[in-house]
């Protein structure tokens, strides 16, 4: 399991959860981050057999944890505003801006660890090769 002191290395920001609560936030993440690469679980083994997330997917799972803490609950936020006529116009975060930031810098591990070997895909239309979204 990816540790808040591993988080922390990966992403470079701090964070300060109790052990259950960052327990729910891994488990979901790897459950989330798993989908997105077509395998029912994420990769437990290093490249020499050892029984722990290889770096290249902790690396990826903290950067994805951290773009979707990012976004969390970041509804709607002013994107610009104008004084004379009263304008303003917000801009719509969501969890697809996250996983779209993810795929496009970590496309070269999201290739090698996908069971389609293609990055993440963030359509409703677009399927993988397991036909999963």
């Amino acid at each position: 399991m990816l540790t808040q002191e591993q988080y922390t290395l990966y992403t470079g920001q701090t964070v300060d959860y109790s052990d259950n609560d960052w327990r729910s936030i891994v488990e979901v993440a790897e459950m989330r981050l798993a989908s997105f690469l077509c395998l029912e679980t994420l990769p437990t083994t290093d490249e020499s057999g050892v029984p722990v997330l290889p770096a290249l997917v902790a690396l990826l799972l903290a950067n994805f944890i951290s773009a979707v803490l990012r976004f969390q609950g970041n509804g709607d936020t002013v994107e610009s505003k104008s004084v004379r006529n009263f304008t303003i116009n917000f801009k719509t975060s969501s969890a697809a801006d996250a996983f779209s930031q993810i795929a496009s810098q970590y496309s070269d591990v999201i290739d090698k660890y996908s069971a389609c070997n293609s990055s993440v895909v963030v359509e409703r239309t677009q399927r993988c090769c397991c036909g999963r979204i």
